[in-house]
């Protein structure tokens, strides 16, 4: 068996959501064209097309409001990070400035959050030389529904860089935009020196817009909450530990920029909360979730004559503490009441994070510590109690070690038995019977699907549970309960309940089973009762069998008709029957006329058009429908039969209840037909056949439809021909004809296997599997097939539930660094999972100079494919997904320009495990590929460090594009190597800031690498400082004609594969 991953780019349906720049998709916002001129080509055609400000003649590409890219030539020409003063409009304090922005304006790029990218901008200053209030309030009021930016710098002209000192966006809804903050530390003593603020206020949407931007000054003070969490929202959540509230903080648009009192020396961004409860339980509050740095100060607020100060009380770090921990940055902090109102401050460095901040009551009563019951442990949200205290809150347990710890237990259940709550109460649904919770179903001797047995069986107790304490388990194998003492190789006497004891029938002998049981047929062997012997019969008991067979004859009669009474009135439905295949009926239709039902033909079938429901729309795939038909028969003196024969497909499956109906003269009966659809395929116009057979003998029609099952065209021999021609003498009239089907699939990410095809030999071959060249529609499509040789079942069904987890993440998962996913194949054994492809195949292919494409790749080029790949990868990260295996062969490259949108994007990352721990278990050996994998993963330690440390040695050889390790003749080498804590070594040529991002990457210890967000913080960083870096030669034309040869050599591998 195998799991087939395919790599395409083809039009799965129109009905898929594209962007302005693309004129038909296969997916959603996945093109399966070439993207309009103005937008970038690179599948998805959302972003427009990125033109350099440092080209001869730069022309620049904008988004108007309906979405579509123009072209502009209305650029700010400058030679520095800001432009001339002529530009620059001087502001005062207090006075509004008024803003126009229209298809005139001159295009600009900002300082901060959007460097060299073209946007539609007007540039401020402010003279900050003899402002004595610090608290600055810069606002910009708009009035159409634009996204709004305001970047703030105090660098002067001549420096090389503009810093980004403060930066706020607006959302499109929103009324304006603002900074606020104190930009001045503490001790800050202006000695006269002329400070100028400069201000960028922009939008990336050409569009006609009006507003007022103003800067004023007060005190410094901290103003507004951003919440509040009171008294009775607390008492609240006390009720209800479970309740986990949350609080979508960005800083993007919110927050206040300060020299918070607990950092003094460190500008940052920060938002006020304010916290007011009093009570015997503690708050949690944490932002582990977001996975991002930053830091939460406790102060006290001091009035003084007017003016606000911020004591710092104390302050509490979100940094990666341990390797338990160190999977997530972040902040966990226990706040205990106070009948003060406590203000607290989020702080980060990082303005533009999104962080999710969460808050919840833990450890009630304090989980009575001061009586020694317990302690509170933060870490995991919950009391740590004694031994004989538990619960919530550590009270004093009132059944422990099989000992009730309180007098009065009469109407208490036993703790830590099923469906008994921490306070010996039965939860709701269940009654107490002899100390156990017992549900109605389980007193009825039937059983819950939760529960494990029934209370008459072997081993049951009174709950419906394996009889623990008697020494009772559930094995999972045999779905039954076992005695411990099964196996021992002696007959034991085993209890259960109160009053019941029963002597194992064997024990490890001759046909003797798990539940040490004889098999069926088998008794116990007396002359040696572990083991067991066959049944016989002696005379007396074939008498009786003679005697009871008239009396059984009775009473099973009784049974009989009693049953038929109870099933006509009542039946129970499951729905899963519904969704299995029937049995293949033999079309069979010689001497048969085909015919629609009406008078002459004296049946009817109404309808005949199936739609189940959806006239005017498609039918969700996975859905169960159904659709009820009306069979009648007109005959007066003749039985009628009908036999839908049904069409055996993994596609789909219909279902008729019932599929062969036989009807007396007169008569009418409803079929309900369910439809359940595992692809989207072609359904609209496909016929579902039936035939009908008159006769007057009931017993003919059985026999044809007997003699019909299971049969097919192929399977049909002389015989049945025999059998059937003499039936066909009592049959007076055949007719065949059709159901219609007028709904279709629905588009969707289920992709039909039958339109995929492969080549014989693969093209590619890696650790994983194979990957094969293949073709959908006439499109190219790479085909990956994993390696499933050498499984056993089991792990071949836990391998295939594995992808099938990893298909439904991947179909959530939307980023620019990340292939797209658009489909899988998950109705048949061979699991398949279907991407984009890509003509310029793998970073990989172009790094060796062995290789046939290898290229020089420009250095600014390398810094671009870094970039992209750490936010690929800090996506993955963010959504709690490891890739395992990060290496130039699974980056698939999207572009060879580095001003393109995206030049890299992630794939392969199938072996990678959606979790939420590091994975310390012995299910996942041997994950990733050796040279780039981290000296702990050599213990079996997978871990989001582990990924950051293969991007350092991807850096490593993207930049010197020699194999790493080279030197070293095996894989055991290289883990001694790595193991000793030596790295990879570097020149005196590598750029500095380049080389200590590889340096971080790969220390030995995972918790002192950095995060994918650091990673991208350090990678703009050296973007910045690539200009210092630019080797000699020009690489443009062999590029070029590397693309073209690639363009053609894919070209006529799918000619020769579609001849």
């Amino acid at each position: 068996m195998r799991c087939i991953l395919f790599i395409l780019l083809v039009p799965l349906s129109s009905s898929f959501l594209c962007s302005k720049g693309c004129s038909s998709c296969m997916a959603d916002y996945t093109c399966n064209t070439t993207c309009s001129d103005t937008f970038d080509d690179d599948h998805t055609c959302n972003s427009c097309k990125w033109s350099s400000p440092s080209a001869l003649n730069p022309v620049a590409y904008l988004k108007n409001s309906e979405g579509q890219c123009l072209k502009s030539n209305s650029i700010l020409e400058k030679d520095k990070w800001i432009p001339d003063d002529q530009y620059i409009q001087e502001i005062f304090p207090g006075i509004p400035n008024i803003i126009s922005f229209d298809s005139e304006t001159p295009l600009d790029y900002s300082f901060c959050r959007y460097p060299m990218k073209y946007r539609v901008g007007k540039w401020f200053k402010i003279n900050m030389t003899d402002i004595t209030n610090r608290f600055l309030l810069a606002v910009v009021e708009k009035d159409s529904d634009v996204i709004i930016s305001i970047d703030m710098s105090n660098s002067k002209r001549d420096e090389k860089y503009g810093k980004c000192l403060a930066h706020a966006t607006s959302s499109k809804s929103s009324s304006n935009v603002l900074i606020k903050g104190n930009f001045f530390p503490g001790n800050y003593v202006n000695g006269k020196e002329i400070i100028f603020f400069t201000f960028f206020i922009s939008t990336d949407t050409l569009k006609t817009v009006n507003a007022t931007f103003t800067v004023s000054f007060s005190l410094a003070q901290i103003r507004d909450n951003t919440t509040i969490i009171s008294q009775k929202e607390t008492d609240e959540m006390a009720k209800n530990l479970s309740l986990v509230k949350e609080l979508k903080l960005s800083f993007d648009s919110i927050g206040m920029f300060f020299f918070p009192s607990c950092m003094p020396t460190f500008l940052s961004k920060l938002v006020v909360f304010t916290i007011t409860f009093n009570g015997n339980y503690s708050l949690l509050l944490s932002t582990k979730r977001s996975n991002k740095v930053n830091y939460l100060h406790l102060n006290k607020i001091i009035f003084t004559n007017d003016t606000l100060t911020a004591v710092c009380v104390s302050m509490w770090s979100g940094t990666k503490m341990s390797m338990l921990e160190s999977e997530q940055d972040g902040l966990s902090v226990r706040v205990r009441g106070d009948k003060n109102e406590q203000k607290y401050s989020l702080v980060t460095q990082d303005y533009y994070s999104e962080i999710l901040f969460t808050y919840q009551v833990i450890c009630p009563n304090n989980c009575y510590a001061e009586n020694g019951q317990g302690e509170c442990l933060s870490s995991e949200a919950r009391c740590l109690c004694k031994s004989g205290y538990g619960g919530d809150d550590c009270h004093l347990l009132c059944y422990y070690h099989d000992n009730w710890q309180i007098k009065d237990h009469d109407n208490l259940c036993y703790f830590g038995s099923n469906k008994c709550d921490q306070y010996c109460k039965c939860e709701s649904g269940h009654t107490l019977q002899n100390n156990l919770c017992v549900s109605n179903s389980c007193h009825d001797n039937n059983k819950l699907d939760i529960e494990e047995c029934k209370r008459s069986e072997y081993g049951c107790a009174q709950n419906c549970y394996c009889d623990t304490a008697n020494g009772f388990f559930y094995n999972k194998t045999s779905l039954k309960c076992q005695s411990i003492n099964c196996g021992n190789n002696k007959i034991d006497q085993i209890r259960w309940g109160t009053n019941s004891f029963k002597e194992e029938e064997c024990d490890s002998g001759v046909n003797c089973n798990d539940e040490c049981t004889c098999i069926e047929g088998y008794i116990t062997n007396p002359d040696n009762n572990t083991s067991c012997k066959l049944k016989s019969i002696g005379g007396g008991v074939i008498a009786g069998i003679v005697i009871g067979g008239s009396v059984f004859v009775v009473i099973s009669t009784t049974t009989i008709i009693t049953v038929i009474l109870l099933f006509i009135n009542y039946k129970q439905i499951d729905i899963e029957v519904f969704k299995e295949q029937q049995p293949t009926f033999h079309y069979y239709i010689n001497g048969s006329v085909n015919c629609e039902p009406n008078k002459e033909s004296k049946f009817e079938v109404e309808p005949e058009q199936l739609d189940f429901g959806n006239p005017n729309s498609a039918t969700a795939i996975m859905d169960t429908r159904f659709e009820k038909i009306d069979i009648k028969n007109r005959s007066r003196n003749k039985y009628m039969m009908i036999i839908f024969h049904t069409l055996n497909s993994p596609k789909y499956v219909f279902h008729f209840d019932p599929q062969v109906v036989i009807l007396k003269p007169r008569a009418s009966r409803i079929v309900t037909c369910y439809m359940t659809i595992y692809c989207t395929t072609k359904l609209k116009g496909m016929k579902i056949p039936y035939t009908v057979w008159f006769s007057q003998s009931r017993g003919t029609l059985n026999e044809i439809a007997l003699l019909l099952e299971n049969k097919n065209f192929e399977t049909w021999n002389n015989s049945d021909q025999k059998y059937m021609d003499k039936l066909s003498k009592s049959v007076l009239k055949k007719y065949h004809h059709n159901l219609i089907m007028t709904t279709d699939a629905a588009s969707s990410t289920h992709i039909d296997m039958d339109e995929l095809s492969i080549s014989e030999k693969p093209i590619a071959e890696g650790a994983m599997g194979r990957v094969y060249m293949g073709n959908y529609r006439s499109v190219p499509v790479a085909v990956k097939q994993f390696r499933w040789e050498n499984l056993n079942e089991e792990e071949v069904a836990e391998l295939k539930r594995n992808v099938i987890t990893e298909c439904e993440i991947m179909g959530k998962l939307r980023n620019p660094f990340i292939a797209s996913y658009m489909g899988s194949v998950t109705y048949i054994p061979q699991v398949s999972m279907v991407i984009q492809f890509f003509i310029l195949g793998s970073l990989g292919e172009y790094l060796r100079q062995e290789k046939e494409d290898y290229v020089k790749i420009p250095y600014k080029l390398k810094v671009r494919m870094l970039f992209d790949t750490s936010r690929g990868m800090q996506f993955l990260h963010e959504n709690r997904i490891m890739h395992l295996d990060l290496k130039p062969d699974n980056l698939l490259v999207n572009s060879l320009d580095c001003n393109s949108a995206c030049s890299i994007k992630i794939t392969d990352f199938g072996t990678s495990r959606f979790t939420k721990k590091s994975i310390t278990n012995s299910e996942d050996k041997g994950l990733g590929t050796p040279i780039y994998a981290a000296p702990e993963t050599f213990k079996d330690e997978y871990t989001f460090a582990g990924d950051v440390y293969s991007f350092a040695i991807t850096a490593w050889e993207l930049y010197y594009q020699v194999e790493p390790y080279a030197q070293l003749k095996s894989i055991f080498e290289i883990k001694r190597h790595v193991e000793e804590g030596k790295r990879l070594s570097f020149d005196q040529n590598i750029p500095p800031l380049y080389k200590n991002l590889v340096e971080e990457c790969s220390r030995a210890d995972p918790k002192d690498r950095p995060s994918f967000d650091q990673v991208c913080n350090s990678i703009v960083k050296i973007d910045e400082d690539v200009n210092n870096h630019l080797e000699e030669g020009n690489q443009n034309e062999r590029m070029v004609e590397i693309v073209n040869k690639r363009t053609n050599r894919i070209q006529k591998q799918i000619n020769s594969f579609s001849e």
